[in-house]
């Protein structure tokens, strides 16, 4: 796996960014150690679903859930 690829992809989850694989793009975000089960990120079995849900989430800006409120 790239270095570079990896690093953009962990980026992106700590900035909030919502994320969507499909096909082999799934074993990159398990290289990084992400899940589905991530909030703002979205597995799918063909390119046009992952889609549709990423662009569901991006109206959002960030996935807000991902992150703990300071007390």
């Amino acid at each position: 796996m790239a270095p570079r690829l990896l690093l953009m992809v962990t980026e992106a989850y700590r900035h909030g960014k919502a994320l969507g694989a499909w096909g082999g793009g799934t074993g990159v975000l398990e290289a990084a150690g992400l899940s589905a089960a991530s909030v703002g990120v979205v597995v799918g079995e063909r390119a046009d679903a992952a889609l549709q849900d990423v662009t569901g989430l991006l109206s959002g800006h960030r996935a807000w859930d991902r992150f703990t409120p300071a007390v």
